[in-house]
């Protein structure tokens, strides 16, 4: 039996460096004098360089993991990294090195590959790049008998001589075996037979239009592709071979510096401070931390003076004395060492000046809304097709109020564009409309205002009568409404008013007569613009008629007093909206136009157009209708 050591209790310095196969185990000593089962358990001790490689053979091991790096796994490789290299040094090998020593020059790389082939005949191969379960090839075998058409001897049984002769003839065959290539397997293995011709590879074997080129070896057992590129090198002395760009290096200094900045930044520290009594105080260390906290230091007599503690930079601490401090032990003294001061309060009410209101004058609100509708048919006996549509509706308002002077100024400005998509017509758009109006209101007395309005009406992108879609009949300004009127304004109701301007003028027009047919929007075929003298009358009313449910009335009528006053124009949008969500409403439009100086061609029971006597078609004022329904994707401001 081995002798114990001396000193039971040393601690022997072998525990084994951790190889692939190994474990680390803690040995383990008998005390002497006791029973076999006192075992006394050694520390596993490491160098840092022993626990350095004993981490770093745990973290090459793959056999030790679990798939998928966890926590602990990339914490063991962060903490191997901050071993082997502070990252001050990283810092400060980065801070110094010098980017603008990269110098870049253009030239032209040379790329090389070599892919083996395989030859099926003298001018067919192909690309041996893919093991095949079986040859490429199959055979085809044809047999050729040699017989005697025995009908064609008859009137020969007289001659039985040559009868004997032909008896004694045995039939013979032949055997022609066929090798054919088995394009069908090839093609299963996406395998491309080219064939060499006049020094040509067919098809060739490099994509045409690019900077590559083939070539055989002079064996004809491989094919070489040449690949020649120009490329940004970076001369040498350099880290870099190829660069993307000749501003790399600054981007890569910008970047590296972005980074530092970032990592100064974040990492912080973390220390406490601690008084007479033990208590500890924890107070981060950081680099953008400009607050200052209050810490009372206190003496063994439990005095305490209050200091400000702050952090002005990520490794400076700031302490400042509270001003105008006095430190007083308490003492027993005598109650008639106490003076007693009477005085007489003050009660004399002082004048305050009563706050005056500031007023504002502006306030401004947006609206945005989106519609989606989507339309699918597979099988559908009734007829159809597939369809997308979408539109946006954008409304922005800018109010001036004024109550000291009584006067308003509203202006509010209106964008809707729609567009579609549908299999037999494409994309198109099926609504546009772009308009401002601007109101100035001065009160007269209660719910009556006179009013001066500003009205115009446009479009903002290219319109087309469908399915011709070769000629425009309409883009921006052409044509344009513009209305101006003077009158009065009356709110007999909440949210619901009347404008009355018996004296307006409204002047449609069109900037492009050379390529917009202006007669379509009722001006005269010689003229740009029809102006119009008349009358014009605006409701806008708004009603809840249930609980986030919405019902708008906008109708803006207009009779022109030098031209068929009775005929009056009509436009009116009606809208009713749904609240179903924070976000999302039901919305129904219906929006009917009638101008009598617009003009459509009648048709007869046949859809053709009417013909005058004169030869022109035959036209008169309709009106127009749209509706929509939809989802919408509302936001507010």
């Amino acid at each position: 039996m081995e002798e114990p050591p001396a000193n039971p209790l040393a601690v022997t310095d072998t525990t084994p460096i951790l190889q692939p196969d190994t474990l680390v185990v803690k040995e383990s000593t008998v005390m002497p004098g006791s029973n076999s089962d006192s075992i006394l358990l050694q520390p596993i001790l490491f160098t840092p360089e022993e626990a350095s490689d004993y981490l770093m053979l745990l973290m090459e091991n793959d056999s030790l993991w679990a798939e998928g790096k966890d926590t602990l796994q990339r914490s063991l490789s962060h903490l191997l990294y901050q071993y082997q290299e502070p990252t001050d040094s990283i810092r400060s090998r980065l801070m110094e090195y010098d980017y603008d020593s990269i110098h870049i020059e253009n030239r032209i790389l040379t790329r090389y590959d070599t892919v083996p082939v395989r030859w099926l005949n003298d001018s067919t191969f192909i690309a041996d790049t893919i093991p095949l379960a079986k040859e490429p090839f199959f055979q085809k075998k044809t047999i050729f008998i040699n017989a005697i058409d025995t009908a064609a001897l008859q009137g020969m049984d007289t001659l039985p001589l040559i009868r004997d002769i032909l008896d004694s003839i045995e039939l013979t065959q032949d055997t022609i075996i066929e090798t054919f290539i088995d394009t069908t397997y090839l093609q299963s293995h996406n395998l491309i037979l080219h064939q060499f011709l006049e020094q040509q590879i067919i098809p060739p074997f490099v994509p045409p239009g690019k900077n590559k080129t083939a070539r055989f070896f002079r064996d004809s057992t491989h094919i070489v592709i040449t690949e020649r590129t120009p490329a940004k090198v970076a001369t040498q002395p350099s880290p870099f071979f190829v660069v993307p760009h000749e501003n790399m290096p600054d981007s890569l200094k910008q970047a590296v510096g972005t980074l530092l900045n970032h990592t100064y930044k974040r990492d912080s520290v973390l220390v406490y401070i601690t008084d007479v009594r033990g208590q500890r105080m924890p107070f981060w260390l950081s680099a953008e931390k400009d607050e200052v906290y209050r810490y009372w230091v206190k003496n063994n007599n439990n005095d305490s003076i209050t200091l400000w503690i702050g952090n002005p930079s990520k490794f400076d601490v700031s302490l400042t004395l509270e001003e105008n401090v006095n430190v007083e032990r308490m003492r027993k003294k005598m109650v008639q060492d106490f003076p007693v001061t009477s005085r007489q309060p003050q009660t004399n009410l002082l004048n305050l000046k009563p706050l005056e209101e500031i007023p504002v004058y502006w306030d401004y609100a947006f609206s945005s809304a989106f519609i989606l509708n989507q339309t699918f048919l597979s099988n559908w006996s009734k007829g159809g097709e597939n369809s997308l549509s979408s539109m946006l509706d954008i409304q922005a308002k800018a109010e001036y109020n004024n109550k000291a002077a009584k006067t308003q100024w509203s202006n509010n400005g209106r964008l809707r564009y729609g567009t579609i998509i549908t299999e037999e017509h494409g994309f198109r758009s099926n609504t546009d409309m772009l308009e401002f109006n601007s109101k100035f209101n001065k009160e007269l007395r209660p719910k009556m205002d006179f009013s001066s309005v500003f009205y115009m009406k446009t479009q903002v992108a290219r319109g087309y009568n469908f399915p011709n879609d070769s000629v425009v009949i309409s883009r921006f300004l052409n044509p344009a409404t513009l209305t101006i009127g003077t009158g009065i304004e009356y709110e007999p109701f909440k949210k619901t008013k009347l404008n009355l301007s018996p004296l307006s003028y409204k002047n449609t027009f069109a900037l492009d007569t050379a390529n917009i047919d202006q007669t379509a929007h009722g001006i005269d075929p010689d003229k740009r613009a029809r102006q119009e003298m008349g009358g014009q009358l605006v409701i806008n009313s708004t009603v809840s008629i249930l609980e986030d449910m919405n019902i708008s009335n906008n109708i803006r009528l207009f009779s022109n007093y030098l031209e068929k006053p009775q005929n009056v124009d009509v436009d009116w949008e009606l809208g009713i909206e749904k609240q179903i969500s924070w976000f999302f409403m039901i919305r129904l439009n219906l929006h009917m136009i009638y101008d009598d100086d617009i003009k459509f061609p009648v048709l007869d029971e046949n859809d053709e157009p009417v013909i005058l006597p004169d030869g022109t078609e035959k036209k008169s004022p309709k009106l127009q209708f749209k509706q929509y329904l939809g989802l919408t994707l509302s936001f507010k401001l």
